[in-house]
């Protein structure tokens, strides 16, 4: 027997507090939700998958697959779990869901491809930031509610535009916990570059961000300073950086992280649905234990 369950009706492991959270969540619309949201698939009463989804930047139209386990010999059970959870959300009002995958892991990336119909879309690379000087001549200025407006045209503008529909931002998803900073022209305090910095661990700290073409050079006074703020209020970290290629400068911007010596880590492919279409159960999982475990923020 197959049954598809929230975690929260499935494992009897998780704590009073942390179940009465994730139930609360579970019964909230996704305008309201404020967890990332797991489900489990059990054969039998044993659970064999599971996937957890998270909203992209507090969007409550397009969420981010962050997990997806499944044990082995059970890969036929991708597009059963998968198709439950994303028609669940799509008839909450869901519109799009996305994926990053390293781009060395062929199976999954098959699996996500051709059996559950994901379209390959763009490239993340992740770079490692090493040790740095902390002199720099570009000071950002903290995110402020006032910039949100700006900030949010200056980031869809410089998203290509046959990919702004998917991962372009509304002035809300601005209002995020992460850290925020602008990149300001002093003469008029037009926006020439917004930072955002995220962890989940206060360990692994993230910066995502978008930064006008003709400023491309001062991204890497931009990484100083935010390696500055982290490094008075931590004593040990590690920073990495997201060149997502849907910006239009991203060739510029990676070739700058190369130059300056910082590490590179991997290349995800990013891979979207925007819409849902049944297709025949031709699993090619065998034999392979499949753990997809997607460290970065949302």
């Amino acid at each position: 027997m197959i049954e598809i369950k929230n975690i929260i009706f499935a494992n009897n492991n998780l704590n009073f507090l942390r179940c009465f959270f994730c139930f609360v969540n579970y019964l909230l619309p996704l305008k309201l939700k404020f967890a990332n949201e797991t489900f489990v698939i059990l054969v039998d009463k044993k659970i064999k998958g599971l996937i957890t989804l998270d909203k992209d930047s507090m969007s409550n139209t397009r969420f981010k697959i962050t997990k997806l386990i499944l044990e082995e010999n059970s890969y036929s059970l991708a597009y059963e779990l998968t198709n439950y959870v994303l028609s669940r959300y799509r008839a909450m009002g869901a519109a799009s869901f996305y994926a990053v995958v390293d781009n060395k892991q062929k199976e999954l990336l098959n699996i996500f491809k051709n059996d559950l119909n994901f379209r390959s879309c763009a490239l993340e690379h992740l770079y490692k930031i090493n040790p740095l000087e902390t002199g720099f001549s570009l000071f950002l200025k903290p995110f402020r509610k006032e910039n949100i407006k700006e900030v949010c045209s200056f980031y869809n503008d410089n998203i290509n535009s046959f990919n702004r529909f998917l991962f372009g931002r509304e002035t809300y998803q601005f209002k995020n916990k992460c850290k925020k900073y602008v990149f300001l022209n002093e003469e008029d305090d037009k926006v020439l570059g917004y930072f955002e910095v995220a962890s989940k661990n206060n360990f692994d700290y993230y910066i995502n961000f978008s930064i006008d073409f003709a400023y491309n050079i001062y991204l890497v006074d931009a990484i100083k300073f935010i390696y500055s703020k982290l490094k008075h209020k931590n004593k040990s970290f590690n920073l990495y950086i997201k060149v997502k290629d849907y910006f239009l400068n991203s060739k510029e911007l990676l070739s700058i992280l190369k130059e300056n010596s910082c590490v590179f880590v991997s290349t995800g492919e990013i891979l979207a649905k925007d819409y849902y279409r049944q297709i025949k159960d031709e699993s090619i999982f065998k034999n392979a234990k499949i753990i997809f475990n997607d460290p970065t923020i949302a």
